[in-house]
């Protein structure tokens, strides 16, 4: 199971920049496989009770920098 806590303090980032380093961080290190499915738009919004466009944010920023690619359809997977 992907473990991602957001902060709600007044310092920290927007929340689809939290859900990007936390991922990308996993990506580097390691955590995360490759090819290792990653939770849908509709269902990680819903699990931290944020908007789907926060996490699509973070997901396309993870794909625009080779981190994950997406097969349409199935859903995002992680690349590297």
């Amino acid at each position: 199971m992907l473990e991602i806590i957001l902060s709600d303090s007044k310092k920290a980032t927007y929340k689809y920049r939290q859900i990007y380093e936390i991922l990308k961080d996993k990506i580097i290190s390691g955590t995360l496989p490759k090819d290792y499915k990653l939770p849908s738009k509709r269902g990680l919004a819903k699990d931290l009770n944020i908007s789907i466009n926060s996490v699509a944010t973070a997901y396309e920023q993870l794909m625009a920098e080779g981190y994950v690619y997406a097969l349409e359809k199935k859903g995002y997977y992680i690349e590297l």
